[in-house]
């Protein structure tokens, strides 16, 4: 019986998440949208020079930072928009526990985040080649993918575990403030109060500052997420089964 139960709840889990990317697809362009603004910011360069016996020497670091803080921002807005009553509605085409349907939600900001993780990081070559059509300075590149494959692997990995961990953060905020409002207040209270005491600062540091290497970076991110996730998920079970 117990092994019945578990297949159900795979399949129930699996055809949420087929009819969620399905529903969610029109996110792709915004997606789109953010990171061609991303390369766009990111031809304003950071700068600084030099001049020695008068010969100026400038030097401008265009990377894509600015395009991921835009995806990162949009990977909160999802996990947001996901727990609106609009797109709760959807699982009522299933038969559904709200355990399958939190589950399903984590699957969806996952795959997302890997898509928006790998576009994100390939938008470097793209804008390399803007850089070159739109600038006469010469170019000192940095390795690519295939000077470095491991590091770059490492990368990706990093930028779709902390997409998918802001992801959570929205998640989290978003099924608090839909189906508790207090506990959603008294938490924004609580993250105030560390932000003024300067608490929040030497969390943030021990988390993702002293760290060794991008490996141990990416294994504290992927259990933050996880944790939330699974705090988002008993907060919603607490409301009963949806049929």
């Amino acid at each position: 019986m117990m092994f019945l139960s578990n297949i159900s709840l795979t399949s129930v889990v699996l055809s949420q998440v087929k009819f969620k990317l399905s529903a969610y697809s029109g996110l792709i362009y915004s997606l789109i949208i953010l990171q061609v603004l991303g390369i766009l910011f990111a031809t304003g360069w950071s700068s600084s020079g030099t001049s020695i016996n008068n010969i100026s020497i400038n030097l401008n670091i265009s990377s894509i930072d600015s395009g991921f803080i835009f995806v990162s921002l949009l990977a909160i807005s999802v996990g947001n928009l996901i727990t609106t009553r609009a797109y709760r509605y959807d699982d009522f085409s299933f038969v559904a526990t709200r355990l399958s349907s939190n589950i399903a939600n984590c699957i969806v900001l996952l795959i997302f985040s890997c898509y928006a993780g790998v576009t994100t990081y390939f938008t470097v070559y793209l804008m390399r080649i803007f850089l070159t059509f739109n600038s006469t300075n010469e170019f000192v590149e940095g390795p690519t993918i295939l000077d470095d494959p491991m590091n770059s692997l490492l990368t990706i990995l990093a930028m779709i575990i902390f997409l998918w961990m802001f992801s959570s953060l929205g998640y989290i905020a978003g099924t608090l403030f839909q189906n508790h409002k207090l506990l959603f207040f008294g938490a924004l209270v609580i993250i105030i109060m560390l932000l003024l005491t300067g608490t929040w600062i030497r969390i943030s540091e021990i988390i993702f500052v002293e760290n060794s290497s991008l490996l141990i970076l990416v294994a504290k991110t992927f259990g933050i997420a996880i944790l939330i996730f699974a705090t988002s998920t008993a907060i919603s079970n607490r409301l009963g089964v949806r049929v």
